[in-house]
């Protein structure tokens, strides 16, 4: 064992029934996450994380491969180590909290010796929740309920907290305030953590990595830079970075996308792309009456417009600065933006145009 690896997934399988045939839920997971880390694990509804987060927390045996958690092996697919013997604290999207306790006794809860205070002084004063111990959780907001879950978790002196979905049912400025936090809260207290999330955001504004799955795989697990920078996968690119994905084809040695011919001298030498992936921002939208891509509807987000454009067969987003008004039905020509990049697929090939 590494020594400084807080828990370690080692090939692990899993699928609730037997049946030879049947698919994977999870599909040769591996995964290390250190000591003061925070981990996120993002991906769709449906992906997998929730299974995953069941079999680290104990409530499931894997069907293959191991877990270890601080150099002990917690779970096997013939062994198992029972949930409340993990040390392992767990924060749910719904609080979870007592509600016939109040604010301090739903802190305390988990603690073997109840006149060992000195944590739990330590995570109201850091969490903020001082002024309302005496309460009950009927008496709180949802901001201030999450603040109470993670103190109860880290209570114990628990060294390896499970998120998930934490931030999802708070208002924006609550969750924004919240998650900022939630890294300095974690290391303060020699904690580890691994957050469950659908929204890349909140997974790339915080974590120190990310693991990114799809379809009971872990697709790339990387720093929020590196995952911008040098997507592995088509998933990745497209659920990380929000990038249009276009069809290439080929004629005689060039490719053309909807957007016109991939125009670099390496493209000759990638002998299987078969797809492109480019950023909304990198696409430049121009009305034209002999255009070929058609409006189809748009968004204002605040800064700037996105635009739903149909071309050739295909759907792509393009984003635009709000001075560039476009009506739903109007024609527009499309191209690349100059000194852009966008990725060639399989391959993952970073091209700067």
């Amino acid at each position: 064992f590494v020594k400084n690896d807080a828990l370690i997934i080692d090939d692990l399988h899993h699928k609730y029934d037997k049946k030879r045939s049947s698919k994977w839920i999870l599909d040769a997971i591996d995964l290390q996450i250190e000591t003061g880390e925070l981990c996120g694990l993002l991906g769709p509804s449906g992906c997998g994380k929730t299974t995953l987060l069941r079999l680290i927390a104990g409530f499931e045996y894997p069907s293959k491969g191991k877990i270890s958690l601080n150099n002990e092996e917690i779970s096997s697919s013939k062994k198992i180590v029972n949930p409340e013997k993990r040390n392992i604290g767990m924060v749910f999207q719904d609080y979870a909290l007592f509600p016939h306790l109040t604010v301090i006794e739903n802190v305390i809860f988990g603690l073997k010796n109840k006149k060992n205070y000195s944590r739990v002084d330590y995570l109201i004063n850091i969490l903020g929740i001082d002024s309302l111990v005496d309460r009950y959780p009927n008496e709180l907001s949802g901001g201030q309920k999450q603040r109470i879950a993670i103190a109860r978790a880290l209570a114990p002196g628990t060294r390896f907290i499970l998120f998930d979905e934490p931030f999802c049912s708070l208002d924006m400025h609550v969750k924004l305030k919240l998650r900022s936090e939630l890294p300095n809260i974690l290391k303060g207290c020699n904690a580890s953590g691994l957050m469950v999330t659908h929204d890349p955001e909140e997974a790339m504004s915080i974590c120190d990595k990310v693991a990114v799955m799809n379809e009971g795989k872990i697709h790339q697990i990387d720093t929020p830079i590196k995952l911008l920078e040098n997507p592995r996968t088509l998933f990745v690119s497209s659920f990380i970075l929000g990038n249009n994905i276009l069809n290439l084809t080929k004629k005689g040695y060039s490719y053309f996308s909807c957007l016109g011919e991939v125009k670099t001298p390496e493209v000759a030498s990638f002998s299987k792309i078969k797809f492109m992936s480019i950023s909304p921002k990198f696409i430049s939208i121009d009305k034209s009456e002999n255009g070929m891509a058609i409006v189809v509807s748009k968004e204002f987000l605040g800064e700037y417009f996105i635009y739903k454009l149909s071309i050739k067969g295909e759907t792509l987003r393009v984003r635009t600065n709000i001075e560039k008004l476009l009506n739903i039905g109007d024609k527009c020509s499309l191209s690349i933006e100059r000194n852009c990049f966008y990725f060639l697929f399989p391959g993952s090939h970073k091209i700067s145009n």
